[in-house]
């Protein structure tokens, strides 16, 4: 489907895209300013706005920028946060770390640990 302005993102790919990221319909809703709800309609039935799904493309490069980033980084081992509290100095949640890290672990076999390993409380 292809938008008045050329950025085309089908319902099923908008959905795709968010969860491959580890991003949440809470996160994103917070991010544009709209209900959980609209953000559910565009991963439902509707396509998302032209703007809408130019963000939801530079968030993916900005997603595959960071791991670049850790391929690229020379260290064996990734730390993540386990909680979103965890996160310092980020825009982005614990899941978006994580989802990073992994698609860094395929590309190059990194190991990934939690930041504190001692930390014995669950999320």
């Amino acid at each position: 489907m292809q938008s008045r302005k050329g950025v085309w993102m089908t319902p099923a790919e908008n959905k795709a895209l968010r969860e491959s990221m580890g991003l949440t319909l809470k996160w994103l809703a917070n991010r544009w300013g709209v209900t959980v709800q609209s953000v559910k309609r565009w991963e439902g039935s509707r396509t998302p706005p032209p703007q809408i799904a130019k963000d939801m493309l530079d968030l993916k490069r900005k997603f595959d920028a960071e791991v670049q980033r850790l391929v690229e980084d020379g260290g064996d081992i990734v730390e993540v946060p386990r909680r979103d509290r965890d996160c310092t100095g980020s825009e982005q949640s614990a899941a978006w770390a994580r989802a990073v890290a992994q698609r860094a672990k395929e590309r190059r076999g990194l190991t990934m640990e939690f930041r504190d390993a001692n930390d014995t409380e669950k999320q």
